[in-house]
């Protein structure tokens, strides 16, 4: 029986539910599948994939974050990017920190057959470089802020390592369950474990993603789970409360199909408005006598993009490469933005459309 003081030592191995699964999640579940399907062949219309992916990841890391109480905005983030290390603030680093854990995941995912529980704590490594690994000490607790305990996670090393090796041979198991309710059934099981001392929530979001690409759902990395948690955080946290309680997961699981279905939508009305304006945009430039397509993939792949960086992108001179950033200014097709001391040009309607 789940006591929130003890330490949830004896929690059930996965799969946690063994039911029949009602009508309506096998409703959401079709609907779920179907929408990562047209989000996948709607990825396929743009000329370049990888110029969604590198915003769409700074979109999710700065969504990730503001859940966890670091604050920042899209547009900071990737101002900062374009800057040295050296000159970011705590907030955008920690998001930076991230994105990078994130994509250390999607090139672990290219190399190895799944996801192991040694990609889990490297990405957690990466999050939290202060308090990296396995948590060895007993004592921690899941409490309100008015220390109201309301889950205690399983104690000791080799009993977490035990428990994340459950997780990693479910969801590497040859069976009928369909990934997206496994998906969500680690991701519960996960949190529950609390594995790490700090990180978890966002260790979890990045493996959703690695999860979705390695069962084949998507194709590339641009659905993310956080802004959903946003707007119906105090939802989430209390079905992780209701699922120890009740060992049910029937809600968590609609829970994370109604995710995937709604930001798929989402992500899909994304792509086809990003689609329209590139158009548009690689139309004006043209008229210019300018390499329309070439100039605007750079803009979109780096949204804040200095004249050495338009240069090399575009095989340009440096010379000609700043003729050109004038141009699209005066034209009113791009900005010229000052962060600190440096220069950059970029589309706001672009920056507008991902924030």
């Amino acid at each position: 029986m789940f006591d929130p003081k003890i330490p949830y030592n004896n929690m059930p191995l996965l799969p946690i539910s063994n039911k029949h699964w009602d009508e309506n999640t096998m409703l959401l579940l079709a609907q779920a599948n179907n929408e990562l399907g047209k989000l996948s062949g709607l990825s396929s219309i743009l000329p370049d994939k990888d110029i969604l992916i590198a915003p769409l990841l700074t979109k999710e890391a700065v969504s990730s974050s503001e859940i966890e109480n670091i604050l920042t905005t899209t547009q900071s983030v990737l101002q900062a990017d374009a800057l040295w290390k050296k000159q970011l603030a705590w907030p955008e680093k920690e998001v930076l920190h991230y994105r990078d854990a994130l994509m250390l995941g999607l090139e672990k995912l290219k190399i190895e057959w799944g996801i192991s529980t040694n990609t889990i704590i490297q990405i957690q490594w990466i999050l939290e470089e202060d308090k990296k690994g396995i948590r060895k000490i007993p004592g921690t607790v899941i409490a309100t802020s008015t220390w109201e305990v309301l889950h205690t996670p399983p104690e000791w090393e080799i009993l977490l390592l035990d428990l994340l090796k459950n997780i990693e041979e479910y969801f590497h198991s040859d069976n009928n369950i369909d990934p997206l309710m496994k998906i969500a059934e680690c991701h519960y099981q996960f949190e529950t474990i609390h594995p790490f001392l700090d990180g978890n929530w966002r260790t979890w979001r990045i493996l959703i993603i690695l999860q979705l690409l390695q069962s084949r759902k998507l194709e590339y990395p641009i659905l993310y789970l956080s802004e959903y948690i946003m707007k119906s955080k105090k939802e989430y946290y209390q079905l992780f409360q209701e699922t120890r309680e009740e060992l049910d997961v029937s809600k968590f699981v609609n829970y994370i199909l109604l995710w995937i279905i709604e930001q798929s939508k989402i992500t899909q009305t994304k792509i086809l408005g990003i689609q329209k304006l590139m158009e548009e945009t690689i139309i004006k430039i043209n008229k210019l006598w300018l390499n329309g397509y070439e100039i605007t993939k750079a803009l979109v792949s780096t949204p804040y993009l200095s004249i050495s960086e338009l240069w090399v992108k575009t095989w340009l001179t440096r010379q000609t490469a700043s003729k050109h950033a004038t141009i699209l200014i005066n034209n009113w097709i791009a900005e010229m933005m000052q962060i600190k001391n440096s220069k950059f040009i970029s589309l706001i309607w672009f920056i507008e459309l991902i924030s």
